[in-house]
């Protein structure tokens, strides 16, 4: 089996600076070899430089997301960022390749 990276997310507001960090960590790891998984489980909250660079980095490697909170998770769709990214529930599924999350396509109601 090909060698899969999970890479911790340990900060819950994942900014521009933190993200630069994580940029810089990803450059270093041989990343267009093996897939990559960010786990999110301790974020609370994401910048707009976040999707900017999982824009970025989705258009060069194989770029997966684990452990996303609900609210993300709801934004990532709304965006289609589930159309540049793999998201999982957990590392298990991602080491084996199983239960993908896939957009249902829902949309929000007005009240």
């Amino acid at each position: 089996m090909d060698n899969k990276y999970v890479v911790g997310i340990k900060t819950k507001d994942l900014n521009f600076c933190s993200l630069a960090n994580l940029a810089i960590l990803l450059n270093k790891m041989d990343i267009e070899k093996h897939p990559v998984a960010l786990d999110l489980k301790e974020v609370e909250s994401v910048t707009e430089d976040f999707f900017t660079f999982i824009k970025n980095f989705s258009e060069t490697t194989k770029l997966t997301l684990l452990n996303i909170p609900s609210e993300l998770f709801a934004l990532l769709n709304l965006r289609r960022y589930d159309k540049n990214v793999k998201m999982f529930n957990n590392n298990l599924d991602f080491i084996q390749d199983k239960h993908e999350l896939v957009n249902r396509k829902f949309h929000i109601v007005h009240q």
